[in-house]
């Protein structure tokens, strides 16, 4: 539009030069020189504001692009809860890291569990980011990052606990699950085959409890569980060495979106770092209290 302007302006200053050229050739040539050197310094002030805008734009473009905005729960101690309105977490802590050492701006946006793929796929955040499991249904929708931790199914019993050192040890025993936990449906499957008895717990109580006061041999439920909930309620127990069941954990991004992918490699360069150097490890012990790398194979 503004060539078009400049376009018009120019044809009427020429077209009254050649009118006011008919009275003397000399005012025609400084007419047109005048339009000439108006035109001119319009031209480049338009050019320069042009520029600027442009430059403008791809800085927009550009800060936009080096923001990450992670979807997460605000209730999922000890990955990510709000504590007395701070968020709080094993994953603000890794966010903050990975922002520090990408250069990105990191914003985690805190909401129901339910919710956080399905702002994922909306395009309302970037990545869902919970200590999310690797399971085929995941792995076929979204991309993912690399594995920065796993969790499984474990058994623990109390500290003094000479009996049971094995899954083996568990026959003849009797394990606490937890109802509708990853404990039950895992320990449900193995019972049998391993010999021991269920005795599932509901509200009001909790493994770490029916453990302490004696009500079971062993508390059956994922390994962070085991060794969050016990650290929680000052109660010393062993995990056992053996898992019953294992998933590796990750970042989850759209797939097919260029923006995305670019951001899903540098988190992994950022991963990879602080798997080598340990950060990884020392944040799940600070928050977990057990060091969710230990069976990854980096």
């Amino acid at each position: 539009m503004k060539k078009k302007v400049l376009s018009l302006i120019l044809t009427t200053v020429v077209a009254a030069g050649m009118i006011a050229g008919c009275g003397s050739s000399s005012g025609s040539a400084e007419t047109t020189e005048a339009a000439e050197t108006e035109a001119a310094a319009q031209s480049g002030s338009e050019t320069s504001d042009a520029e600027a805008s442009a430059e403008g734009e791809a800085e927009a473009r550009e800060d936009e692009d080096k923001t990450i905005v992670v979807a997460c729960s605000n209730t999922a101690e000890p990955y990510s809860f709000v504590e007395d309105g701070e968020h709080k977490g094993f994953e603000v802590d890794m966010w903050n890291e990975i922002a520090e050492r990408t250069g990105y701006e990191v914003t985690m946006e805190t909401m129901g569990f339910s919710s956080i793929f399905g702002s994922l796929d909306s395009g309302r955040v970037d990545v869902a980011g919970n200590f999310f499991g690797k399971s085929e249904e995941r792995l076929e929708k979204y991309d993912t990052s690399i594995s920065y931790g796993e969790d499984g199914v474990g058994v623990a019993v109390l500290a003094d606990n000479t009996e049971i050192n094995s899954l083996d040890d568990l026959a003849g025993k009797t394990v606490a699950v937890a109802e509708g936990s990853q404990g039950q449906a895992v320990g449900e499957g193995a019972a049998d085959e391993l010999g021991f008895t269920i005795t599932v717990f509901g509200d009001g109580t909790s493994g770490v409890q029916d453990l302490s006061l004696g009500r079971c041999d062993a508390w059956m439920d994922s390994r962070i569980t085991l060794a969050f909930d016990s650290n929680k309620a000052g109660v010393d127990v062993r995990i056992l060495d053996e898992s019953l069941s294992s998933s590796e954990v990750g970042y989850f991004f759209r797939k097919n979106d260029e923006e995305s992918a670019k951001k899903l490699e540098a988190v992994n360069g950022a991963l990879e770092d602080m798997l080598a150097d340990g950060t990884v490890k020392e944040l799940a012990e600070k928050w977990m209290h057990i060091d969710v790398t230990k069976g990854l194979n980096q």
